[in-house]
Order: C-alpha cells, then sequence, then structure tokens
C-alpha cells in the first residue's frame, strides 16, 4: 500500500541548531544543571543519531519528531523495536555505562534532538543522589515497550494479528480523534513495517490491501485512518 508506505506520527519543528532546551515531558529536566550541559540541533530525515554497536558517546533526547529504534542481526536482518516520540530517553543505558549501543537511532522526520555527553550525565547524577528514581522509571518505560514488543512477535499466532495489534498501538499512542476515525499519519515504509512484525513487505502489503476492503482502515495520503476498531480488536485477539 502506498498510502501506508511513510510510520507514525509527525510532529513541527522550529528554532535555531544548538539551542539548550530540553521538551517539558523529559525526564532529565529532572536533574539540576542538565540545561547547562545539554545542546539541541535540528537533524534531517533519515539521519542516524548513533549507530548499533559504537561506543556511547552519551544520551540523545527527542525534542520534535519521530525516531525508529532498530536492531540488527549478523546476517543484516533488521528488526524494528519502537518509534520514539517527543520527550523520549534515547541511548540511556549505553550513555550511563559506557558500553556500546545496542540498537540504532534513525529520524522518521525532520526533528530536534538534544544531546548530553556521558561525562556531564554522569557527574551530574552523581551530585543528585534523589534523581535515581527517576532513571528507574526511565528504564521502567523502556522494559515496559520491549516487553510489549516481544509479546507482539511471540503470543501472535498470524502476521494479521501482529499488524493489527500494532496498528492499535498507534491509535492508542499517536492516534487523532476525527470524524472518520482515529487518524495516524505514517512515516515508515511497508519494509520498516515489516522490520516491526518480522514478516515480509509483500505479506504486509497484501494485509493492507485487505483492512482497506474490509473497510477496517482507509489510507489517505501519508494518513491512515482506523474507521473501525472493534474489528481491528478483533483481529488483533483483543477486546476493544
Amino acid at each position: 500500500m502506498r498510502g501506508a508506505r511513510k510510520a507514525v506520527v509527525g510532529n513541527g519543528h522550529s528554532g535555531n541548531a544548538f539551542e539548550r532546551t530540553l521538551p517539558a515531558n523529559s525526564p532529565l529536566r529532572a536533574i539540576a544543571g542538565i540545561e547547562r550541559v545539554s545542546y539541541s540541533k535540528l537533524y534531517p530525515r533519515s539521519a542516524v543519531l548513533f549507530n548499533e554497536g559504537h561506543v556511547a558517546r552519551g544520551v540523545y533526547v527527542l525534542c520534535t519528531g519521530s525516531a525508529k529504534i532498530s536492531i540488527c542481526s549478523a546476517d543484516g536482518k533488521k528488526l524494528i523495536m519502537r518509534i520514539a516520540k517527543p520527550g523520549d530517553v534515547l541511548g540511556l543505558y549505553a550513555g550511563l555505562t559506557g558500553r556500546p549501543y545496542e540498537a540504532t537511532a534513525e529520524l522518521l522526520e525532520p526533528g530536534r534532538v538534544s544531546f548530553v555527553s556521558r561525562q556531564n550525565l554522569v557527574e551530574l547524577i552523581a551530585s543528585q543522589e534523589a534523581f535515581g528514581l527517576g532513571l528507574v522509571q526511565v528504564f521502567s518505560e523502556q522494559f515496559s515497550e520491549f516487553v510489549d514488543h516481544a509479546r507482539l512477535l511471540a503470543l501472535s499466532e498470524s502476521a494479521t494479528e501482529k499488524l493489527a495489534r500494532l496498528i492499535l498501538k498507534w491509535s492508542r499512542d499517536f492516534g487523532e480523534l476525527t470524524t472518520g476515525g482515529i487518524r495516524v499519519q505514517v512515516l515508515l515504509t511497508q519494509e520498516e513495517i515489516a522490520q516491526i512484525i518480522g514478516s515480509s513487505r509483500e505479506t504486509v502489503t497484501r494485509l493492507f490491501s485487505a483492512l482497506k476492503r474490509q473497510q477496517i482502515i482507509r489510507v489517505n495520503g501519508g494518513a491512515m485512518v482506523i474507521r473501525n476498531s472493534a474489528a481491528l480488536a478483533s483481529l488483533a485477539q483483543m477486546s476493544s
């Protein structure tokens, strides 16, 4: 489906490069002095913030836009783990421990991203023991997303069920309620959607065509409208 070729969520961006502003919902804002050592910059679509296996320089905070977080096998097979949204902290575990990044982060659309070096972050956290609870919360949220994705891959019995679950998740995370249904802007290619659900692009194309024929979704340009959430939940083996 050409209409679903681009994945989820568009956000505006503005301002000049190298501003020192973290998004209001970033958990890192709880660290006193963090604004002094964070630098934000505008990045184009498809810009890679960091690559899996590379030594961590620090952490990134998505201010606007969205990013795909993916891992790759030795034979080059890619699996997209999640779609990051504004406020998300990227590369936190590697940034704190100094170990290589466990995944690759790539912008799905132009956006502003803040960066904090590992040295500055570790020094600030060491001087503020009370922030430990905030870190636990961030790690808990990221682990929860990992479990959700593992459940999507391991417990869904068919590609149809996996795709239905994914679209329902998008509707909860990024959806906008309209008179015609729940609207979700699509930024991922069909190949990338296949990489999320562990399937092939051909299968994804066929499944989207079937969902459109059954009038469960409608595709209009770069947006998808979920017209029948109950039917989608039924395909996902979930209660609506």
